[in-house]
């Protein structure tokens, strides 16, 4: 996954645990939705400006947004939570969360 990928990946996904659609996303960022759809399909490469607007309007920092990016762009076929993500990050929100859940329950029953 290439970084433009990543970054739409990331947009989709803090969007979706919003619980808010791509409209709903442009309104608050004040971009066009059919951009934000371009943006998560990894089609177009945001500004910095973009990403801030984006950022703003799911109500994060640029800093939470980017958390981990360099160790996942680095190197992703070699860690095992980024594979784990591209298993789920375009399935529906219903099953994301349910694969969470179980993913969840598997991790506390280690503990």
């Amino acid at each position: 996954m290439d970084i433009t990928q990543e970054v739409g990946a990331r947009i989709r996904y803090f969007r979706t645990e919003k619980k808010i659609s791509q409209e709903k996303l442009s309104e608050l960022s004040d971009l066009h939705p059919s951009y934000i759809g371009q943006l998560e399909r990894g089609e177009k490469t945001p500004s910095v400006e973009t990403i801030y607007k984006i950022t703003q309007g799911l109500e994060m920092t640029l800093s939470d947004f980017f958390v981990d990016l360099e160790n996942i762009a680095a190197k992703p076929e070699e860690t095992y939570a980024m594979k784990s993500y591209k298993l789920i990050e375009y399935q529906p929100a219903n099953d994301q969360r349910h694969l969470y859940n179980i993913l969840n329950e598997i991790i506390s029953m280690h503990k």
